[in-house]
């Protein structure tokens, strides 16, 4: 009897703990999901959130079309890296980096860290703290999620998200996007994880 009585105490301590660490857990963030969709009758990644879907990238170019990767094929690859940084928790910030001797576009978990994930490589000559506020419109002296040291751009994605405009079904009288700067795509592995922290490849 008292050996029943300690395993029912040892089993409403775990059920205890378990609803504790699972109350302690943050929720998922439901308000931002990333995905390929149309903006301005293009394709852009676009990030769903409380005020509605914002176009964060809009794929404007053609340079690679002739090589297979159309704007739609760069849309859903990058749109699938943004998603899966979200759910890992290190899309904190946008900046720019190094990878495998080229420039690139990648997240960054804290403000003047590291790249923790690639999210694509650029054309060789570009210039890319320019390109990347020039993909996201963000400008120099504008206010908000912008923070720029001498040698990297760092985009707060929260504040970004809180502050660009919203989609508001495709109207002909929103404001012109920038002029779409030339990405350089490379072949994945398929053995690549998205969500790594150091991509063994650039695709």
């Amino acid at each position: 009897m008292k050996r029943q009585r300690i395993t029912c105490l040892l089993a409403l301590s775990v059920v205890a703990g378990a609803t504790l660490i699972l109350g302690s857990q943050p929720a998922q963030a439901g308000e931002q999901r990333f995905s390929c969709g149309e903006s301005g009758g293009v394709p852009a990644t676009m990030a769903k959130t409380k005020r509605g879907n914002v176009p964060v990238i809009k794929w404007t170019s053609d340079y690679f079309g002739n090589s297979g990767w159309s704007a739609e094929t760069r849309c859903q690859k990058v749109s699938e890296r943004f998603e899966a940084y979200d759910k890992d928790g290190t899309l904190n910030y946008l900046t720019t980096g190094r990878m495998n001797q080229q420039s690139v576009i990648c997240v960054a978990t804290t403000e003047g860290g590291p790249c923790s994930g690639l999210l694509f490589t650029l054309k060789p000559g570009s210039n890319p703290g320019q390109t990347l506020k020039q993909l996201l419109g963000v400008r120099v002296n504008s206010r908000g999620p912008l923070s720029e040291t001498s040698e990297r751009v760092y985009i707060n994605m929260k504040e970004f998200l809180d502050q660009a405009p919203v989609d508001t079904t495709l109207s002909e009288s929103a404001a012109p996007s920038l002029p779409q700067p030339n990405v350089q795509p490379t072949q994945p592995q398929s053995q690549s994880d998205p969500s790594s922290t150091t991509p063994l490849s650039l695709w």
